[in-house]
């Protein structure tokens, strides 16, 4: 599927959503002067945890910018795998950088009574892919306090995400018996999202090992005779993910007839098409 009908997802839902709250969300410097020592605390333990998702390859879209991808999609498929973690976000856009109107995240963080926002930005240098999930725009001064940098203080509009319909994984099993040693083609071309496109396709072959694709085709060696179970997830350009759909497969040894074998849990085996 092209990248049209995430654009213009994205162009309506800035503009049309209302602003969290009837207000914008206010970014506050993480020092003592805007939070007391205590909330400080929790706000840097907050920002460490959060870092360690942002960092996580698995999760990068690998999308280009600007050739693929702006800012509003970057930011909406962040705003949207934070969201399935369990965090508070919101999109929000200014005018006057380089591509124009930006759009970057901000990340609730609830301290007591009121909410801290961290600023997160995602979008890669041009012509270059996201191979991590975002940054916190951020310096430390002399005395190893924490800045947000001046730039993603301030917003004109800000904006929850619209709902987004979950994607369907389905693996097609291989069409010929599966051998020790030999690279096997799995597909999962089937695989749907209803309301976008699929970015990323997860894949646990059973053996200890995982892969991300950015396609629906995956190949992988096998190096012990015996029954595996394949699973698949798969994320979508807003970041939502899939069931994770499974397939049972029979590894045998050469000059074996085994054959492959699939039974599958969520998508289903997507053996059409």
């Amino acid at each position: 599927m092209t990248r049209l009908v995430p654009l213009i997802v994205l162009l309506l839902l800035l503009p049309a959503a209302s602003v969290l709250g009837g207000d914008l969300p206010q970014v506050l410097q993480p020092n003592t002067t805007a939070y007391s020592a205590t909330e400080v605390a929790t706000l840097t333990q907050a920002i460490t945890t959060l870092e360690k998702t942002l960092n996580d390859y698995n999760l990068a879209s690998r999308r280009y910018f600007p050739d693929e991808w702006g800012s509003r999609d970057f930011a909406a498929y962040r705003a949207g795998i934070l969201s399935e973690k369990g965090y508070e976000t919101s999109l929000v856009s200014g005018e006057g950088w380089p591509d124009g109107v930006h759009t970057w995240v901000l990340v609730g963080v609830p301290l007591g009574a009121r909410t801290a926002w961290i600023p997160v930005e995602a979008t890669p240098e041009a012509g270059r892919s996201q191979q991590a999930l975002g940054y916190i725009p951020s310096t430390t001064d002399a005395t190893g306090k924490l800045w947000f940098k001046e730039s993603y203080l301030s917003f004109s509009i800000a904006a929850a995400l619209l709902p987004n319909s979950v994607p369907v994984a389905k693996i097609r099993p291989p069409v010929s018996a599966v051998v020790v040693g030999e690279s096997t083609q799995f597909l999962a071309l089937t695989s749907i999202d209803p309301d976008g496109e699929i970015v990323l396709y997860q894949w646990d072959f059973g053996d200890g090992r995982t892969r991300v694709f950015t396609t629906w085709s995956a190949r992988h060696k096998f190096e012990e005779a015996e029954n595996y179970t394949i699973l698949l997830t798969v994320i979508d350009n807003r970041g939502k993910r899939s069931v994770t759909t499974s397939m049972s497969l029979r590894v045998g040894k050469e000059g074996e007839e085994e054959e492959a074998t699939s039974s599958s849990s969520g998508g289903g085996c997507g053996c059409g098409g």
